[in-house]
């Protein structure tokens, strides 16, 4: 709406652009061959040139049945007013509409030319249009797409937030055993270290008495070996 606006705006200018030809109060010589131009009001006077049909003349001053008068040249003098007329000459209109239908022409011509423009940036700009149209439907498609993505990583990752958590309680539960377990076991350890030593004691000292017992039993035996020994060589020596 506003493009149409916008076109009308532009063509209202163009033809209001169109010079209007307005006639001011010109006099021209009447259909006669030729007309005196004299340098006073009367026959009188000296002629300074000649005038053909259709001159125009613009008019100064009437003095005694004449017209001072001045040409497009500049040059100004008198001439009888009863071969003035003051109605334009049908050659002049015939030139003067014939400069208005070509002015008209070529501005028809321009307003053509720049309505074609004009036509033309429209069905670009509607082209345009219609291809941003699209590339935005694309985007808010995509954009859809992607929301949606997200939404559903979104719920994935609250389950699996949910799951670790739930994990999670697991785990401490599990690291305070393993923690229990492991002053357990350090615990028991360390009994086991001290009943080790102390069978390690207890063995070397029970060997200690075994190694004594043995060594009593054969200092006895000896004892007693020697003892009887020394009784056998009494008992020889007595019957000998």
């Amino acid at each position: 709406m506003r493009k149409c606006s916008t076109i009308l705006w532009i063509l209202t200018i163009l033809f209001l652009s169109i010079p209007i030809y307005s006639q001011a109060r010109t006099g021209y010589v009447s259909d006669t061959l030729i007309l005196t131009f004299r340098q006073g009001p009367g026959t009188s006077f000296s002629v300074l040139k000649t005038l053909r049909s259709n001159t125009p003349l613009t008019i100064l001053e009437e003095d005694k049945g004449y017209f001072k008068v001045a040409l497009a040249s500049g040059d100004a003098g008198w001439v009888d007013k009863q071969f003035v007329v003051f109605e334009t000459p049908k050659p002049q209109i015939i030139e003067q509409l014939n400069r208005e239908k070509t002015a008209l022409e070529t501005r028809v011509g321009t307003l053509s030319s720049s309505l074609d423009q004009l036509k033309a940036r429209l069905a670009t700009e509607k082209s345009d249009q219609g291809e941003k149209a699209v590339a935005l439907e694309t985007s808010r498609k995509e954009v859809l797409d992607k929301n949606a993505a997200l939404l559903t990583q979104l719920k994935e990752s609250q389950a699996n937030y949910s799951t670790l958590q739930a994990q999670s309680e697991n785990v401490i539960e599990v690291v305070e055993k393993n923690e229990a377990l492991e002053k357990k076991n350090i615990t028991l350890s360390n009994r086991l270290a001290q009943l080790e030593k102390e069978t390690s004691h207890m063995f070397r000292t029970g060997m200690i008495k075994w190694f004594l017992a043995g060594v009593g039993v054969l200092l006895l035996g000896w004892i007693i070996g020697q003892s009887v020994s020394s009784k056998k060589r009494r008992s020889s020596s007595l019957l000998g």
